[in-house]
């Protein structure tokens, strides 16, 4: 009973938090180069369920019939039939009938997304565990039987497979929890301003900001003079160019597609825009500003779009898009929530009338 209010209070903080993230973008509908906020999910790691102390279960349907394997490029897909693949997650070990896995740059074996590139990641993910604990090959050099055995030269070195115990029944899952919240870095539509101080970005990249706290990064290219003479952002903080700050002063300049900064017909500056390579890692700050995740730097590349003089960035949020969302995202929640009312009926029935007789 206990289980279903849990995995049902789950739900509810699950769906809290993508609603906080939807508000957020709703609010930003209108804010110059913002990035919508996503909430990945996922479900608890699914465990063994077993009788305890029960060796009659009729297990002559669970045989282990041995594994399916297909491989996509560099992604592996597993199907078991009668056994349980084990990976190891951040909330404990848990079990499946299908895997999907890829080998990191390590030769771990560890379960992948993609990014919006299609590119395969492995950073965060789970390791794929077999009887022998995490899972390492050569060279990138997989060979798997099938058994789900793993082999090398010809030789058994551990398993992928974990064969239930006759008393085990099933899996049992407890849930749904955030796994991360996202930012979505799709460009936004590019609105004419007619402002030669307005920037905008066509292509992935971002201006770079020094502020009292180091470099920054933004998509906002609403920029400004300010009395010295030097391009900032709206909040001040000075624009940098690869010569260091932009002073213009009170002359005439022009900035072309390149980036490339001229005052009275002379080049003095490039803005320095760069395309960051594992922009996954970016956290939001205050002002539409950005800062790499503690501990991370950031693999900067050069910016391959183009600059647009008297052009800004809208956001790339969808009004339309979010409030069907949201809507969708409140009828969950009450969903859950008459399950957690309803459990605490039964608890009570249980508690005041049960316990009467």
């Amino acid at each position: 009973m206990f289980r279903g209010m849990y995995t049902a209070t789950t739900g509810l903080l699950n769906n809290q938090r993508k609603m906080e993230a939807l508000s957020n973008n709703l609010s930003n509908v209108n804010t110059t180069g913002y990035k919508k906020d996503g909430v990945l999910s996922e479900s608890f790691p699914e465990l063994l369920l077993s009788k305890i102390n029960d060796n009659s279960i009729d297990t002559s349907n669970k045989v282990f019939n041995g594994i399916e394997l297909q491989q996509d490029g560099d992604v592996y897909s597993l199907k078991a039939d009668g056994a349980y693949f084990k990976v190891d997650t951040p909330a404990g070990p848990g079990y499946s009938d299908e895997l999907r896995f890829t080998i990191d740059e390590d030769g771990y074996l560890k379960t992948q997304y993609r990014d919006r590139d299609d590119n395969i990641k492995t950073d965060g993910e789970n390791y794929v565990l077999g009887r022998n604990g995490r899972l390492q090959v050569t060279n990138g050099n997989l060979q798997v039987d099938e058994d789900g055995n793993i082999l090398a030269g010809g030789q058994v070195v551990d398993s992928l497979v974990t064969i239930p115990k006759r008393n085990v029944i099933g899996t049992a899952g407890f849930g749904i929890r955030t796994d991360r919240v996202f930012t979505n870095f799709t460009q936004g539509n590019l609105i004419d301003t007619g402002n030669d101080l307005d920037l905008a970005l066509n292509g992935d990249g971002f201006f770079k900001i020094q502020t009292e706290d180091g470099i920054k990064y933004t998509r906002d290219g609403s920029f400004k003079i300010n009395a010295e003479g030097t391009l900032v952002t709206s909040e001040g903080y000075p624009v940098l160019g690869q010569n260091g700050a932009i002073n213009i002063g009170q002359n005439e300049f022009f900035i072309d597609e390149n980036g490339n900064v001229f005052i009275e017909g002379q080049l003095r500056n490039t803005l320095d825009i760069v395309t960051i390579n594992n922009d996954e890692y970016l956290r939001k700050l205050g002002d539409n500003f950005y800062i790499m995740a503690e501990g991370i730097d950031a693999e900067e590349a050069p910016f391959e779009g183009e600059v647009l003089t008297g052009y800004l960035e809208t956001s790339n949020v969808n009004s339309v898009e979010e409030m069907v969302n949201m809507i969708s995202t409140m009828r969950n929640y009450e969903s859950n929530q008459k399950v957690v009312q309803s459990y605490d009926e039964i608890l009570g029935k249980a508690v005041n009338d049960i316990a009467k007789l």
